[in-house]
Parts: structure tokens; C-alpha cells; sequence
């Protein structure tokens, strides 16, 4: 019974902070400390990790962007670049002659 009463007077001087303010507290304070600086670090360790994250993120959707215009604009010019179309454009801009393919052989 007395043992459950001192594991009690010890929780109870632990949540009071008297472990704190004892003689031999200098140990516990740089303990502490330390704890507390590690835990700053991971803290701001985890924020610029965040940041890079979303950087990453950023520049994969510009990618993405990129890459459908990209294909669009080629898919347009290969479009353009057919005689037949080319046929059509020339009519409409009132040219008598159609254009015609000029053959190259090495």
C-alpha cells in the first residue's frame, strides 16, 4: 500500500514541476533543452520539406500544361503543313495556281 502512495507523490511531483526547481535540476534543465531544440529542428525540418513539396507539385502541373500544349500546337501544325489543306487555304485567298510538291532526290 505504501508503495502505490509513493508512486503517487512521485507522478504528482512530476506534474508540479518540482523536479524542476530541486538542487541537482541544472542536468534536467539542459536535458530540456536539448529536447527542445531537437524538436525545433525536426518542426522547421518538416516545414521547408512542405515547401519543396509543393514547389515539386507546382512545377509538375506546369509540366503537364506544357506537355498538352506542346501537343496541341504539333498536331495543329501537322494540320497546316498538309497539301490538301494547303489546296483549300489558296482557294479561298484567290490564287489561280494550286501549290505543288517539289521532289528532292539525294
Amino acid at each position: 500500500m505504501m508503495k502505490i502512495k509513493d508512486i503517487l507523490m512521485n507522478i504528482k511531483d512530476i506534474l508540479k514541476g518540482k523536479f524542476l526547481v530541486q538542487k541537482q535540476s541544472y542536468h534536467n534543465w539542459n536535458f530540456i533543452i536539448f529536447i527542445t531544440f531537437l524538436s525545433l529542428m525536426s518542426i522547421t525540418s518538416s516545414h521547408i520539406m512542405d515547401q519543396e513539396i509543393r514547389k515539386i507539385t507546382k512545377i509538375n502541373e506546369e509540366i503537364k500544361e506544357l506537355k498538352s500544349e506542346y501537343a496541341s500546337i504539333q498536331s495543329r501544325y501537322l494540320r497546316i503543313k498538309l497539301v490538301s489543306v494547303l489546296k483549300q487555304s489558296t482557294k479561298f485567298k484567290h490564287v489561280e495556281t494550286a501549290p505543288y510538291e517539289v521532289i528532292i532526290e539525294k
